[in-house]
């Protein structure tokens, strides 16, 4: 299928459709508003489009140096499983090599490790760095 690729902020409604079908704002409950600011500081956003339907996306945050993080890859349900995840981790995966950084890092949703290590990333040892604490 082709896709239309967007290196622009994504309409706020339309991301966070995208982002509620991943079950992550049910804890968290962000607002379309918010979404957007939080994309807006990006280091770089990539959209996917299916005509008008936003139907994919990924972004980096970095320092633009040496701390890079890829967060935010969301497929919608039903268009999982055709190869546009691994298009938009292998285009970011590319801008951050085309960039220079070196240490590309991410935390994946739960089932996903496989995804991420066909890609050629690998997990951290148990005893690595990786931790995190919920302030609300």
């Amino acid at each position: 299928m082709d896709y239309t690729w967007s290196e622009r902020l994504p309409d706020p409604a339309a991301f966070l459709r995208l982002y509620n079908s991943t079950g992550w704002n049910e804890r968290r409950g962000l607002t379309a508003d918010q979404l957007s600011e939080a994309l807006a500081a990006s280091y770089h956003l990539l959209g996917a489009y299916d005509g008008d339907d936003l139907v994919g996306f990924g972004r980096l945050v970095s320092d633009g140096i040496y701390q890079c993080f890829l967060c935010d890859v969301i497929v919608l349900p039903e268009y999982q499983g055709r190869g546009l995840g691994k298009a938009i981790v292998e285009r970011l995966v590319d801008v951050a090599r085309r960039r220079g950084i070196a240490w590309l890092q991410l935390s994946c949703a739960r089932g996903k490790r496989g995804f991420y290590e066909r890609l050629g990333f690998a997990a951290r040892p148990d005893d690595a760095p990786g931790m995190e604490i919920w302030l609300t």
